[in-house]
């Protein structure tokens, strides 16, 4: 039996964008102040990003925030569904 997928796949907020906003969405995200956090992912997907930066020029961490960026702006957008209860992982 195989498991349902419990995610719904990832959209990538820069999809409809052109190159020149692109970059542009990224320069800005380099200007802003930062805070130093650590942060597990995949190897595969930090592979995948740091390739997609190679072939944009830029560094693989700015990307990172900048589609991080995104993505939080896009989710402010829409109201959330339903409070979940977060795991106690996320939890501060």
């Amino acid at each position: 039996m195989k498991a349902k997928p419990t995610r719904k796949p990832f959209s990538d907020p820069f999809d409809d964008l052109s190159d020149e906003a692109f970059e542009r969405e990224v320069l800005e995200a380099l200007d802003q102040a930062t805070t130093k956090i650590s942060l597990r992912v995949p190897n595969e997907l930090l592979g995948r990003t740091k390739n997609v930066a190679e072939n944009r020029g830029v560094p693989y961490q700015s990307l990172m925030k900048a589609l991080i960026d995104q993505g939080v702006r896009r989710l402010e957008r829409v109201p959330a569904r339903s409070k979940r209860v977060q795991p106690n992982s996320l939890r501060k």
